[in-house]
């Protein structure tokens, strides 16, 4: 029991240190201005996916955003643009849902979502 406490404990002020010392959005800011970097596409996905998963839906929209204009390709611009067109929809930006999703459409007709993406669009097509 003692082992576990400390490991709870140790776990905690880790948890506080890092917390107190760092902001999660300077980690957005270090993926926008390193690229070029071999983990930086994931980076900013995962950022987007974390702000998403809060319902922080302007910062998502931002960050998946800035993924989708940076990256023309790659293992996550296709989810990066179906969460862009959640989070728009989410927050009521219709063109920008609208325009993630017909990017999504045409760059991308063999993904395995593109028929709930063409439900999504033709719900808020004329919105």
């Amino acid at each position: 029991m003692k082992i576990f406490l400390v490991v709870v404990g140790l776990l905690y002020g880790v948890y506080w240190y890092a917390s107190s010392r760092y902001n999660f959005s300077d980690t957005f800011t270090y993926a926008k201005t390193h690229e070029y970097e071999k983990n930086s596409q994931a980076a900013m996905y995962y950022i987007g996916l974390v702000y998403h998963q809060r319902s922080d839906y302007e910062k998502s929209k931002e960050v998946f955003n800035q993924l989708a204009l940076d990256y023309s390709t790659g293992p996550y611009v296709a989810s990066a643009l179906y969460r862009l067109s959640d989070a728009a929809t989410e927050t009521r930006d219709y063109p920008l849902a609208r325009q993630a999703l017909e990017r999504f459409i045409a760059e991308y007709p063999t993904d395995k979502r593109i028929r709930m993406m063409e439900q999504r669009y033709e719900v808020i097509k004329f919105k």
